[in-house]
């Protein structure tokens, strides 16, 4: 495993496919799994705002500067937010960065500044993982969802993820759809391709990669 940026700090990113994939869970699970550790939500936006995707303007989408970092506690931990799960989650710390497209490195510098030195970051985002170059990547995939409505550059993210989840809660029977198995196979991922719910604790369905990242930990310790 490479050195990482930050003060030798393991940084492991999860991505997806969609919304309400199951990126937060996932980040969650992992945040379980690896104890003392900082969370990042990091949000990209378009660099002019039109429409947000959720029919009206939003602190997200309307942002009227570059980037923006979130570290207040009444933000983060409203209930039913992503970030309030991760703080749940047992994160030491949480921050949550809004970046248009073109301020994205920026917003990194500053979110890296505020984090100090922490033993693992668990990083929530899709956009960053070129910038961020994490020790590890994880991508996420809904089951069902056609790929045609997945996210622009999912290709790309997929091809180096170290791990593929496809998501299917453990009460879901049917299998994945086919044509979202052939769009994972056909990114050609350099890692596993693992069917499972992510929300079960990691040593249930990614024994290897939990192995990976529990090393990686105890080397930074």
């Amino acid at each position: 495993m490479k050195l990482s940026w930050l003060f030798m700090a393991t940084l492991v990113s999860v991505s997806g496919a969609c919304s309400r994939a199951g990126k937060t869970a996932l980040a969650v699970t992992l945040l379980q799994e690896l104890g003392p550790a900082a969370a990042v939500k990091f949000t990209t936006t378009d660099d002019v705002f039109e429409r947000c995707p959720r029919g009206t303007p939003c602190v997200v989408c309307d942002i009227d500067v570059p980037f923006r970092i979130v570290e207040d506690a009444a933000t983060l931990g409203q209930p039913g937010t992503d970030t309030a799960r991760l703080g749940a989650a047992g994160a030491e710390r949480v921050v949550w960065a809004i970046a248009r497209r073109q301020a994205v490195e920026r917003a990194w510098s500053a979110v890296r500044a505020r984090l100090g030195r922490p033993r693992v970051i668990v990083m929530e985002g899709s956009s960053i993982v070129s910038i961020a170059q994490p020790d590890v990547l994880a991508y996420v995939v809904h089951p069902f969802l056609a790929p045609a409505r997945w996210k622009e550059g999912w290709r790309d993210l997929m091809a180096r993820a170290d791990l593929v989840a496809v998501n299917r809660p453990r009460a879901e029977t049917r299998p994945p759809a086919a044509e979202v198995m052939e769009a994972i196979a056909s990114a050609a991922p350099r890692g596993a391709v693992v069917v499972a719910d992510v929300t079960l604790p990691l040593g249930d369905w990614a024994p290897v990669l939990r192995a990976r990242l529990h090393e990686g930990a105890a080397v930074r310790a």
